[in-house]
């Protein structure tokens, strides 16, 4: 059970999108984000739809927060934060664009300390939205009052982002860069790609980057004055696939099972060491193959075709029959908190793969009864939803 093999074995393989149905469910994604894309923005923004963005995520910090040594947050500190997160404002913001020139969080505040919901639980930085990797786009919106920080539209988020990791340049320059053709998407794990002038980088799995000539690709890189500069870079011919994966479930469960027994990281980032949550694993492996799902789980539940809709009343012997006959390998189950990727059934009993906090700390496979006996109960008895990865 613990290769991608194993499942295919059981199932006919096809491939079961084209690129006009990826193109549209790209799309569909933006829309119940109700988020632009960052090509489509306009030169200036209204400055309160700016503020409306960061404002949300002091509207969440109102509850009791720790610090990384475990001190209670006072009301000062975010007022603090927030006069760091609101220079003066004209009415109209200017939209400047840019490129990611490393792997680089994606902050909810101007600021990199650790926030928690209680005292030690370090592993859940509250204050750690997401990650970007070289060469994803964003557009700048503006800069905190210590000018460390950018305020940021990046692909499906707004949020914080290191000035410092984000080199500047026209629309034009970096929406070319980001739809250019020919281009190789990153298959491996973390990809490695050698400088011309020295040193490298390593985006991760479903990152993106145009092909320059045969086994080289072209790299952001900052100037002291901030703008862009792109680069040549050498890549390992074993961690890239030129353009997209063929969206098949061979390769769905392949690039699945390669990450199993990655270490879960909230956000991208368990106290600065790479990883993985469980909506970030299902969305990188399905960007392998040209989908872009929603960053977050809620949201990858909201874009997919219902399969099936749990209600609190179902027995577990009716959910497992509702899985068994309505689902499809490669479908996303989804409960409040966590996201799993459907197998398939052995006689009757539904398996995943997924990305766990709860003892394991990694990607593994299991049955939904796991968790079962705890306070929470079993993954199935709290399953809420299954979609389909289709319109």
């Amino acid at each position: 059970m613990l290769t991608a093999a194993f499942w295919l074995n059981r199932v006919s393989d096809h491939v079961f999108h084209t690129a006009d149905t990826i193109a549209a469910f790209n799309r569909h994604v933006y829309e119940i984000l109700n988020l632009p894309e960052i090509s489509t923005l306009p030169d200036h923004l209204p400055a309160e739809q700016v503020v409306e963005q960061i404002e949300k995520y002091f509207d969440h910090a109102q509850k009791t927060r720790y610090g990384g040594s475990s001190q209670l947050l006072a009301a000062s500190y975010f007022e603090t934060l927030h006069h760091n997160a609101l220079p003066e404002l004209e009415k109209h913001i200017p939209v400047q664009f840019g490129l990611a020139v490393r792997r680089t969080h994606v902050r909810a505040f101007p600021s990199s300390d650790l926030i928690m919901a209680e005292p030690y639980d370090f592993a859940f930085d509250l204050a750690q939205e997401t990650s970007i990797d070289v060469g994803w786009p964003v557009a700048v919106l503006l800069s905190s009052r210590d000018q460390k920080w950018s305020f940021c539209l990046v692909p499906h988020y707004w949020g914080w982002v290191a000035a410092s990791d984000i080199a500047t340049a026209p629309r034009e320059q970096v929406q070319h860069y980001a739809e250019s053709f020919p281009f190789v998407r990153t298959i491996a794990n973390r990809g490695l790609v050698a400088l011309e002038k020295g040193g490298g980088v390593t985006p991760q799995m479903g990152t993106r980057l145009p092909l320059a000539e045969s086994q080289q690709v072209s790299i952001p890189v900052r100037e002291k004055d901030g703008q862009l500069q792109l680069v040549c870079g050498s890549i390992h011919p074993e961690h890239f696939h030129t353009g997209d994966l063929p969206c098949t479930l061979a390769n769905i469960f392949t690039q699945a099972f390669s990450l199993t027994g990655e270490a879960y990281a909230w956000g991208d980032s368990r106290l600065g060491i790479f990883g993985r949550d469980c909506s970030r694993f299902i969305k990188d492996v399905y960007a392998t193959i040209g989908i872009i799902l929603p960053r977050n789980g809620d949201q990858q539940g909201q874009a997919g075709k219902l399969r099936v809709a749990f209600s609190s009343d179902m027995s577990d012997a009716e959910r497992t029959r509702l899985i068994v006959e309505h689902g499809q390998p490669g479908d996303i189950l989804v409960i409040p908190t966590h996201v799993m990727l459907y197998l398939g059934h052995i006689e009757g009993k539904p398996y995943i793969i997924h990305d766990v906090t709860s003892g394991q700390n990694r990607i593994i496979v299991s049955d939904l009864l796991l968790g079962q006996g705890s306070p929470r109960g079993s993954l199935l008895s709290r399953l809420d939803r299954m979609v389909g990865v289709e319109l």
